[in-house]
């Protein structure tokens, strides 16, 4: 369960849309344009979030809920409150990954954090193509949803879903190679002019383990 809240930070509700072949070609076209212009759109957001973790017969094994803020391309702090504290934060060098109950901070090179992660998608739009290829999406009035999957075989999530509203992130659906989902609904969602350096920052509380995730070590 804590290495599925480390591997992916973010997810959403996947939706299927049915119609003729070269209709669905067009749909999933615009839809991926429309995913793109809210990367490229949206600079900065936060806002809060609840999940839910199913497993592959779909019953929810966990309930979370928590904030987050992000500032692209790479700086973002995704934060689980309850019911226990985990936290993701991204100064835009690193990726600290933080367990209140294990006590203990995990440090990985951003490009290797990132690499076939769902943060890809919000860092911007060559990264978005670089680690997942669409496989077919949704449009109706504002709203749009993507499906995607991720290029590589080793990448721990295997498929994702994006949906939003115009400009506005609504859910993510994310999809492992165990079967299990992770489904992420943003309660609230508003961009941000400019976000504090102090978000991306963590400093381990005193008496917490930290372990350094190098390329290559063992």
């Amino acid at each position: 369960m804590k290495k599925g809240f480390a591997g992916w930070v973010l997810a959403l509700w996947a939706m299927l849309w049915a119609g003729a072949a070269i209709a669905q070609q067009s749909v999933a076209e615009e839809a991926v344009r429309r995913l793109e212009s809210f990367v490229t759109q949206t600079g900065a957001a936060q806002g809060r979030f609840r999940q839910e973790v199913l497993d592959p017969q779909g019953r929810v094994v966990q309930r979370s809920e928590g904030r987050f803020v992000y500032e692209r391309p790479s700086r973002f702090r995704w934060e689980v409150t309850a019911p226990a504290r985990q936290l993701v934060v991204s100064d835009g060098k690193a990726v600290q990954v933080w367990d209140a109950d294990l006590e203990q901070v995990v440090v990985t090179p951003l490009a290797q954090a990132l690499s076939g992660s769902p943060v890809a998608i919000l860092a911007d739009a060559q990264a978005l193509h670089r680690e997942f290829a669409p496989e077919g999406g949704q449009v109706e009035g504002d709203h749009w949803a993507v499906r995607l999957r991720a290029r590589s075989a080793e990448a721990g999530i295997v498929r994702v879903v994006v949906e939003g509203e115009g400009e506005r992130l609504l859910r993510m659906r994310l999809e492992d190679h165990f079967g299990q989902t992770s489904e992420i609904t943003f309660t609230e969602f508003a961009r941000a002019w400019s976000v504090p350096p102090a978000e991306f920052a963590f400093t381990a509380p005193p008496g917490t383990k930290v372990l350094e995730n190098q390329p290559g070590r063992r």
